[in-house]
């Protein structure tokens, strides 16, 4: 616990720190520091996310393979489970990737240790733009931010029809509802990563469409 409050404090320094350069306004601290902790990420996180647009890819190809097994084995849960694995293991397919997890554990207290000092650094308030006081929820902020991931969530690789209209609403939705009641300067943390997740969403995009062609 020592330990975790001390990176915390780090990361809240180095945002007091960035917002002094800035002629003390703490949001652009909050920005800043928030946009290179994700810029030193971004590698890790463009990786993963490549390696699970391949993984995706990859089940796509075998998912009519899958179909005809649900249908033919929709009574015997344990046979399909065997039928399924046989599938995968023959075509070289982990059920259960296990880069993507241990990545994601790896940035995991990183994120959560931003997010804490962020809330700290915001709780002190202050204007930025529009916003009369950081420290309190913003309606702009929710909207843009919404947009922003519901803007990553489109990009992303998704079924057709209803299913890629929910997936594409909902995180916007949820968002919304989270913002709505959190400090603008936890938007402004969270519209910096949120915008970089539509950068690197473009990117894999990008690279499987060339990989297609």
């Amino acid at each position: 616990m020592a330990l975790w409050n001390q990176f915390v404090d780090v990361l809240r320094e180095a945002i007091f720190a960035y917002a002094q350069v800035s002629h003390g306004n703490l949001a652009t601290g909050i920005l800043g520091v928030t946009f290179l902790a994700r810029l030193a990420l971004f590698p890790v996180t463009l990786r993963l996310a490549r390696a699970a647009a391949t993984h995706q890819d990859r089940v796509r190809r075998i998912q009519p393979e899958l179909d005809v097994l649900r249908v033919r084995y929709k009574q015997d849960p344990r046979r399909l489970a065997e039928e399924t694995q046989r599938v995968f293991s023959r075509e070289g397919i982990s059920m259960f990737p296990i880069g993507g997890l241990v990545g994601g554990l790896v940035q995991a207290p990183i994120l959560l240790a931003l997010y804490s000092a962020v809330r700290q650094c915001a709780s002190v308030g202050g204007r930025f733009f529009w916003i009369a006081d950081i420290s309190k929820p913003d309606r702009l902020i929710v909207v843009l931010v919404a947009a922003l991931t519901g803007a990553s969530a489109a990009l992303a690789p998704q079924a057709t029809g209803h299913s890629k209209a929910l997936m594409t609403v909902l995180p916007a939705l949820l968002t919304m509802v989270f913002l709505s009641k959190m400090a603008a300067g936890v938007g402004l943390y969270w519209g910096v990563s949120s915008a970089v997740g539509v950068v690197q969403t473009a990117i894999v995009q990008r690279g499987r469409t060339r990989s297609a062609a």
